[in-house]
């Protein structure tokens, strides 16, 4: 049945993390189908790999990001929007976690991340909807330039009301209780009883492997003891020999750094593109200057000649 099967894509190495997310679908006897192009080691009993060539027959896509590397989030996106045109069904993301028994009873289900924006991380839309055939258009026109974010929350908020304007949307508190900003919070012990507050109402838990990644934390290493994360490796029992783990003060620190860094990108960002303006704004400037420049060196050409040709033509 489709309400009982979620689908999801991956490229690169995976992780424990990525294992505990998808079993905890497969511990509410959901079917998970994970997309990708290489064999993935390490997959937990119950998710079914398939072959992303099935759905879209093409390289995988990178966001070149301004002040960060490249990131597979972008074909990742183009991936559900086909996929969901193509089958309908769940889509989720391999760091969204299932914390309710089940799945919501729903035909289509988003939710907001904000209270302006919506997310694509936990998705599901009856086959060819509208909203994501437009989503997938506008992804595939804009894979060579793509900058980050536009094809992801940022298109999916833009398209809604045009394509979906009565679509029901799910509170925040549904998916992204917890916000990319406050990541760390999973992996610090002092901050689970907070996120089990927070969290009560949810249905699923967002772990923002973005920020992860951009923050550097090892993904190859067993969360603090105590938080929220290891809590949930012991509830779901997955299978994992840890080397090491890791410590709530080095997270802590990783995460202000990545704050830091994404601030001042940010800063650098805007500074670039004012400068590019600025200087496009110049060289039209001067291309108007040297265009009428050009303009009365041509007339006074024209005029010349002629005052000879009137010359030749009739001598005094």
């Amino acid at each position: 049945m489709p309400d009982r099967v979620v689908r999801s894509f991956w490229h690169g190495p995976f992780s424990p993390y990525e294992a505990l997310c998808l079993s905890s679908f497969v511990a509410a006897g959901v079917e998970v189908e994970l997309f990708s192009e290489a064999p993935v080691p390490g997959l937990p009993d119950g998710v079914r790999r398939r072959n992303a060539r099935e759905i879209l027959d093409q390289e995988v896509a990178f966001y070149r990001h301004e002040f960060d590397g490249p990131s597979p989030s972008l074909h990742s996106n183009h991936f559900r929007y086909t996929l969901l045109e193509k089958l309908g069904g769940w889509w989720i993301d391999t760091d969204a976690m299932l914390i309710a028994s089940s799945l919501p009873a729903a035909n289509i289900f988003i939710a907001r991340q904000s209270d302006r924006e919506l997310n694509s991380s936990v998705l599901r839309f009856p086959p060819g909807p509208p909203m994501m055939k437009a989503a997938r258009q506008r992804t595939a026109a804009q894979l060579e330039n793509a900058r980050w974010g536009e094809t992801g929350p940022k298109l999916l908020t833009e398209l809604q009301p045009a394509y979906a304007p009565d679509m029901p949307i799910a509170p925040r508190q549904s998916c992204y209780a917890i916000g990319a900003e406050e990541f760390e919070k999973f992996l610090l012990p002092e901050a689970r009883d907070e996120v089990d507050e927070r969290t009560s109402d949810s249905t699923f838990v967002h772990l923002w492997n973005e920020m992860w990644r951009k923050a550097g934390v090892p993904k190859n290493i067993a969360p603090p003891k105590g938080c929220w994360l290891d809590r949930m490796f012991e509830r779901l029992q997955v299978p994992v020999v840890w080397s090491d783990r890791l410590d709530a003060t080095y997270i802590k620190r990783w995460a202000a750094l990545r704050r830091d860094r994404d601030h001042a990108g940010h800063h650098n960002l805007v500074f670039d593109r004012e400068l590019s303006r600025l200087r496009a704004e110049r060289d039209a400037l001067e291309n108007v200057r040297n265009f009428g420049f050009s303009r009365i060196v041509g007339d006074l050409r024209t005029r010349v000649k002629a005052r000879f040709k009137r010359d030749r033509d009739n001598p005094k």
